[in-house]
């Protein structure tokens, strides 16, 4: 049969109740068919062990934006057309991992050294699309893992994890002044914060199995607000008024009321990025594909938050047991990307500095961090790469706590990625290895590790004085 005379079905939506319609297929649609066809490709690919034919899957080349604007990753997924020009596209991300972490014998029991299972730390579904108009956009986004929000970390008592119950992610909706991905864009809803560029990078598109535990222990993650940036050709930036973010002692402000306590009164956050050389689309992951073109970027970003001033300041940390009356909470970044045919590099430095005052006084400490992570591809489908982190906890913060030996955390991660359908991210088999050549005990502090980011997504436990964690991963996104 000619392609032609094929002919698809396709849900439209008019004045009278919706029908099914009959249309030619187009170039579009044959590029949607076999973006739909990636499941079905990458489970044969899985059970047969031959790789996925890659002249079939010229049209995966991502076209994604570094400002992760809806509908903009070309990765498999379903698609609705309306008549007035509406659409949705549904998308699924599975992430099935085992984990082993293996600690020294510190404050743990004897028998709680080695720690194995596997966990689902993401099972996310995802509807983008347009509203009418293609300069009108909205992402709404669920999971039903624990990797993402506050999980595992944040005020007592923590967010309950692992039970398979959905949380909101993404709900926001944007608007496109000019009518494309780059040029002016407001912003509204809840949405990931891109202060932190690993936060910035999808999860399905990190170079490790996860991200580090430096954007864990810093990164603001996802809040509430609205936002206005610009995307030009070689410069962009977003400026953003919302109800902050995640720092230390406290959990992410994600789907909170207004009045919850549990958010900042007001926060205010930016970032601005400096193309030096290739495609906006680029930095959009982390990995960069054999044959792929050199780029390069710099970029900054900041928040600043405060609460207790008009919201009620219900903010306890669980390391201080004591409720504070307000704060302020400052992070910033400094981080450089660079890609080009067949390897990556990136580097970032992260501060944070945290005040919480008291009606005795305040308790003021600095956070730091530093970051560096690579890959190469050996092959046109095997990439091998590598991440050493150290990050400092304030000196006087962490003697407070009469741990006193040592303030400097040093971490190397090492690892495999095996792409299973060529140059795309829609299935994936990854194995690393991490280990902490310092004691992480400061950062178990509490009762409920809100200090320590959710083993979840690190795989490290804490609670000991060294400590190595080995995780495999099989990743679908269809």
């Amino acid at each position: 049969m000619t392609q032609e005379r094929f002919a698809v079905a396709t849900i439209a939506r008019i004045a009278e109740p919706t029908h099914a319609t009959l249309r030619v297929l187009t170039p579009q649609d044959h590029k949607m068919l076999k973006r739909c066809a990636l499941p079905v490709i990458a489970m044969t690919t899985l059970l047969s062990g031959t790789p996925a034919n890659a002249g079939d899957l010229s049209s995966l080349t991502r076209a994604s934006s570094m400002r992760a604007q809806p509908d903009s990753r070309v990765e498999p997924a379903w698609f609705v057309d309306r008549a007035d020009n509406s659409s949705m596209r549904l998308s699924v991300l599975s992430q099935t991992r085992y984990t082993l972490s293996n600690r020294e014998s510190g404050f743990t029991p004897s028998d709680d050294t080695a720690t194995i299972g596997f966990s689902q730390p993401r099972t996310q579904i995802a509807m983008e699309g347009n509203i009418v108009s293609s300069q009108f956009n909205y992402k709404l986004s669920f999971d039903f893992g624990d990797a993402e929000l506050s999980r595992g970390r944040g005020n007592a008592p923590a967010v309950a994890g692992s039970t398979g119950s959905p949380m909101l992610l993404d709900a926001y909706a944007q608007y496109n002044f000019s009518g494309k991905r780059d040029g002016y864009y407001l912003k509204f809803g809840q949405f990931q914060s891109i202060v932190n560029t690993e936060e910035a990078v999808d999860s399905s598109m990190q170079l490790a199995i996860d991200r580090s535990l430096i954007s864990e222990l810093f990164g603001p993650g996802y809040t509430q607000g609205i936002a206005l940036g610009r995307v030009l050709d070689n410069y962009a930036w977003e400026i953003s008024i919302n109800d902050g973010g995640r720092f230390i002692g406290k959990r992410e402000s994600d789907n909170t009321a207004f009045n919850s306590g549990n958010e900042s009164d007001l926060g205010v956050s930016g970032r601005f990025d400096w193309k030096i050389k290739g495609d906006w689309q680029q930095f959009s992951d982390f990995t960069s594909w054999r044959g792929s073109n050199e780029a390069a970027k710099v970029g900054a970003g900041f928040i600043y938050q405060f609460n207790g001033q008009t919201n009620p300041g219900i903010n306890t940390p669980p390391f201080l047991a004591v409720t504070t009356d307000s704060g302020q909470y400052v992070t910033w970044t400094v981080d450089y990307q660079y890609e080009n045919d067949g390897w990556n590099f990136f580097a970032a430095y992260t501060g944070m500095w945290v005040d919480f005052e008291f009606p005795g006084g305040t308790l003021g400490s600095l956070h730091n961090g530093l970051l560096a992570q690579g890959g190469w591809f050996i092959s046109e489908s095997s990439e091998l790469y590598a991440r050493a982190e150290v990050f400092w906890i304030d000196k006087d913060f962490r003697n407070g706590f009469g741990l006193p030996n040592g303030y400097i955390h040093r971490l190397l991660t090492v690892g495999v990625n095996k792409y299973l359908i060529p140059e795309s991210h829609a299935a994936k088999l990854s194995a690393d290895f991490s280990y902490a050549f310092d004691s992480l005990s400061v950062l178990s502090v509490g009762p409920d590790s809100m200090v320590l980011p959710d083993p979840g997504v690190t795989g490290f436990l804490g609670l000991t004085d060294e400590e190595f964690v080995f995780r495999m991963q099989l990743q679908l996104l269809f």
